[in-house]
């Protein structure tokens, strides 16, 4: 397979420390490439055409939208085009590194980014609300202590990669897999995930995707599951969970900085999709103060909307 092929010393991974984690824009298109370490690639914002060839020679094609979650184990290739704005946290490990943390290997996802995967093809995982924007702070800390590599920080790295893994490993989570065939819908899926408080219409959406209502809204469900406003209200109550749980606001100000027209509104829609009040799921949740669980309770709730 042709393509450029990157090893551990041409990206300075130290030999004594095989775990390096950047933060990049990336460019319009990214050639085709491999690597003999496992690089897991987390989208922070942006989205952008993703094609990964397997080690079998198996070719997929896919869509990337921020949040999303994947890895190119060694003697696999992929590249990348029409990149929108996407920037990229590239962490390049040798898996051998996780060695000493075996039981980490039973988690339900643990096979998606880490696995040998022979036969299987590529899957990723999709991280939304608290826990995209928890992933961000842990490996911003990384990259921090990377650059001031003061005593432990060898240690401070390690741990704080754990802190972005597990959570995104250690439940069932559904696996995004959205098509390449309308680069449209990737860029509206990325707005509604950045700013899900705006006041989008379907007609809006329909137009910034260049469709019209019934083209956009037939291929926004074939990408998703769901139709373009549930998919908005599915982002929105996932920030209304992390305000409840991260602040004292009062729910008639969540409601407003979350999108929503009245308390009332959202209060309905809340307990429709959650199953309780928001006073009550705040209540629940301080009870409890473990957002590891929490941001999986959030999510498991949410994505059983229709």
């Amino acid at each position: 397979m042709a393509g450029e092929f990157f090893s551990a010393a041409s990206v300075n991974m130290a030999a004594g420390f095989p775990l390096k984690i950047v933060r990049d824009a990336q460019n319009p298109q990214v050639p085709m490439h491999s690597h003999e370490f496992t690089e897991i690639a987390f989208v922070a914002c942006g989205c952008a055409r993703h094609t990964h060839i397997s080690r079998n020679g198996v070719v997929y094609k896919e869509g990337l939208v921020q949040g999303d979650l994947f890895s190119i184990l060694p003697g696999e290739f992929h590249a990348y085009e029409q990149c929108k704005s996407m920037v990229l946290y590239n962490i390049y490990l040798d898996a051998a590194i996780l060695d000493d943390f075996s039981h980490l290997h039973s988690l339900p996802n643990w096979n998606i980014l880490l696995h040998g995967r022979t036969g299987l093809e590529m899957k990723k995982l999709h991280l939304s609300g608290g826990l995209l924007r928890r992933a961000v702070q842990c490996l911003d800390l990384a990259i921090r202590e990377a650059h001031l590599q003061h005593d432990g920080f060898e240690t401070m790295m390690l741990a704080l990669f754990l802190e972005f893994l597990i959570p995104a490993i250690r439940f069932p989570r559904p696996e995004n897999s959205l098509g390449v065939e309308s680069f449209g819908i990737l860029e509206s899926i990325s707005m509604l995930e950045d700013k899900p408080e705006k006041k989008f219409t379907l007609k809006q959406l329909a137009a910034l995707s260049r469709m019209s209502i019934p083209s956009y809204t037939k291929k926004f469900r074939s990408a998703t599951g769901l139709s373009p406003m549930a998919y908005l209200l599915h982002v929105r109550l996932l920030k209304v969970c992390d305000m409840l749980t991260m602040s004292d606001m009062p729910v008639q100000n969540i409601a407003g900085e979350c999108g929503f027209c009245s308390p009332n509104y959202m209060i309905k829609l809340f307990h429709r999709e959650i199953g309780m009040t928001p006073e009550q799921f705040r209540k629940q949740q301080l009870s409890r103060r473990k957002p590891g669980i929490l941001q999986e309770h959030q999510e498991t709730n949410i994505q059983a909307m229709p």
